[in-house]
């Protein structure tokens, strides 16, 4: 019986996330960085899911992953519920947080869209291997 077989697909799956989000923290805290750990941890995540030797690490994830996904409206409840509490200091930086919200939905949407471009063109020349300039 292999190791992999001891455990649960959605416990291991658990396991690989858990692991993935401490290296990340265990980074941002070693290096001294500004980002948080966990966002470090989610980069190290995307990372390991494109290149070819490590993908697996995302095929394990899956099973765990998936029902969080499912339930993800929830875990936006206990962030909306500190929002409202802080409601006196976001008052007081109104400028500054609306400014930030709105820069990095711009940011995004321009990120999205150029994504968005780039995935069409290379759809289009794996549909199209010999039209050039494509």
């Amino acid at each position: 019986m292999s190791r992999a077989a001891l455990l649960p697909p959605v416990l291991l799956g658990l396991v690989v996330l858990l692991l993935v989000q401490m290296v990340g923290l265990a980074v941002s805290e070693l290096f001294g960085l500004p980002v948080p750990g966990v966002v470090l941890g989610i980069v190290l995540l995307i990372v390991l899911g494109l290149l070819r030797p490590t993908r697996a690490v995302l095929r394990v994830a899956e099973p765990a992953a998936t029902p969080l996904l499912q339930h993800l409206q929830l875990l936006f409840v206990p962030p909306g519920v500190g929002i409202v509490l802080e409601m006196h200091a976001l008052a007081r930086n109104a400028l500054p947080v609306a400014l930030a919200v709105g820069g990095s939905f711009v940011v995004t949407l321009l990120v999205a869209g150029w994504v968005l471009q780039a995935l069409l063109r290379r759809q289009d020349r794996r549909r199209n291997p010999g039209r050039a300039g494509a």
